[in-house]
């Protein structure tokens, strides 16, 4: 495109146009806008924890014969551990009064 057809794109055309007169067009200037959104994404995993206490209580019964008058009675407590199936008993010490 000719000069003066460029002055005629931008400014239109001009009457008494002169051969001296010179229209400078500079390069176009770029602009980048940058919009940033931030989302915030929770994610929550729940954890349920069941505490179970089972309470082992073993009584055994013994009912022992004697010839004597006088009744005897046999208290045994044991410590079978936490494994119900698998139980490891060891008695338990109690202090004697």
């Amino acid at each position: 495109m000719s000069r003066n057809r460029l002055d005629d794109f931008f400014f239109g055309p001009r009457r008494g146009n002169r051969e001296e007169d010179e229209t400078v067009v500079f390069p176009t200037r770029h602009y980048v806008n940058t919009r940033t959104n931030e989302q915030t994404i929770r994610k929550i995993h729940p954890t349920h924890i069941k505490n179970i206490n089972k309470n082992i209580k073993r009584i055994e019964n013994y009912y022992p014969v004697t010839e004597s008058t006088h009744n005897e009675y046999i208290v045994e407590e044991y410590d079978c551990g936490s494994d119900i199936k698998n139980p490891c008993c060891r008695p338990v010490k109690r202090c004697k009064w």
